[in-house]
């Protein structure tokens, strides 16, 4: 068993409280081997590196970002079981899964090590455990990224306030290669494999995690004034009661456009070139400790 600990998740507060984290995770039996990230993306070679070395259980201490790149390294690897330490700003993986988000509830978890399979997204030629979220969400994300003032969920909210105001919903087509075809403008694409991002929004609410099928809810064309309630409606989980609203269930799905679009894959903001990302689900692909359903 090896932990990789991001100390940049939640806005750096890991890195600045890991001492003390680390003598609470010691307090419940919790002494493993560790590495620690030094750059985005650094997560994918530790666990790629530590399963190379031999151990079978690479717990991800950090955000919904981290998870997601030490699954990176799991999937090269093609073996190995991913454990989570919640320590993230939304934490949407582990509401995902059912996991504790209380640090020492969570180490016991893992200590105890009871195990599911869950079904993985792949976009492109990335895997995905939770959520993608393409157009206004994504756009929301790089903007944050890219704010150096203020971290977290201050940085996400300072973006949001701008990107309503000022995105142009682009074109793009979509198909599932038999019963949906859409073409037309598109604010949100939402990918999902569990029910929320962004630390509680419901984009997909009927999104399960190992039913062999992904769940993907797009809003349509929106002016800046539709924009606002349709976001109170992700919240809520009610937003396909937009009459712009569309849910989509599928197995594979085909993403077109013809210009760059922001998304993000788990938290970590990218672009989706010209002519587009097909996306398909990864049955049963994952072992994951969490309880059982």
């Amino acid at each position: 068993m090896h932990l990789i600990v991001n100390p940049a998740a939640a806005g750096g507060r890991v890195g600045r409280q890991w001492p003390r984290l680390r003598e609470r995770l010691k307090a419940v039996g919790f002494d493993i081997p560790f590495s620690v990230t030094n750059a985005p993306g650094h997560a994918s070679d530790l666990a790629a590196e530590a399963i190379a070395q031999g151990h079978d259980v690479i717990v991800a201490a950090g955000g919904d970002g981290t998870i997601c790149e030490a699954l990176q390294g799991l999937h090269a690897a093609g073996k190995g079981t991913l454990a989570i330490l919640p320590l993230g700003t939304g934490n949407d993986a582990a509401r995902t899964l059912g996991l504790p988000l209380k640090l020492e509830d969570a180490a016991r978890l893992v200590l105890a090590g009871a195990t599911r399979r869950v079904d993985l997204m792949r976009a492109g030629d990335r895997v995905v455990l939770n959520a993608i979220g393409i157009g206004l969400l994504g756009t929301i994300n790089v903007n944050a990224a890219s704010i150096k003032i203020v971290r977290g969920i201050a940085a996400y909210l300072g973006a949001a306030a701008g990107t309503l105001f000022r995105y142009r919903c682009p074109h793009i087509e979509l198909s599932n290669g038999g019963t949906h075809h859409y073409s037309g403008p598109m604010t949100i694409l939402a990918i999902h494999n569990g029910v929320t991002t962004g630390g509680g929004f419901r984009l997909c609410p009927r999104a399960v995690p190992d039913d062999g099928e992904l769940d993907a809810t797009l809003l349509g064309g929106t002016t800046v004034p539709q924009r606002f309630p349709a976001l109170v409606d992700a919240v809520r989980g009610t937003l396909a009661r937009q009459p712009f609203t569309q849910e989509i269930r599928f197995t594979r799905l085909e993403l077109r456009c013809d210009e760059r679009l922001a998304y993000h894959w788990d938290g970590n903001g990218s672009y989706i070139e010209p002519p587009g990302m097909k996306f398909e689900i990864l049955p049963d692909a994952l072992t994951v400790v969490a309880p059982s359903h």
